[in-house]
């Protein structure tokens, strides 16, 4: 019996743990993608073996490819589009503008009323109780 052991399996075992979290294995796989430097290049400036880069990449490939910048190019009736829009959110920018200061105009014009002339124009919140 003494040289009988017994087998170990992977069940119930954790497996090799990474010295490195999810997020520094995430940051350096964006920055070999949406970088311009080699893989070799970024393993160096992490500090990091290439096949971690490497197996980084292949891991988180499917969340990489979701945040890369797509560059569509426009054609010349989207260019004019997208020109008029800018014109329509400029011009109600400045209407916006023109009504806040309306606004502001209006509620001044209130609180002076209220001062000088003892008359109170805003509506009270609450409908009057009966008996009071």
């Amino acid at each position: 019996m003494e040289g009988l052991r017994k087998p170990r399996g992977r069940k119930g075992q954790k497996g090799i743990q990474s010295r490195y979290d999810a997020t520094f294995r995430r940051r350096v796989a964006m920055d070999y993608v949406n970088g311009d430097r080699t893989m070799l290049q970024v393993a160096q400036a992490y500090g990091v073996p290439k096949h971690s880069v490497k197996d980084w990449i292949d891991c988180f490939k499917g969340e990489l490819a979701a945040k890369e910048p797509t560059e569509a190019v426009m054609t010349d009736e989207e260019q004019k589009e997208r020109a008029a829009l800018k014109k329509q959110v400029e011009a109600l920018k400045k209407q916006l503008e023109y009504e806040q200061m309306k606004s502001f105009t209006f509620e001044t014009m209130i609180d002076l009323a209220k001062e000088e002339l003892g008359v109170d124009i805003r509506k009270n919140s609450g409908a009057k109780q009966p008996g009071e």
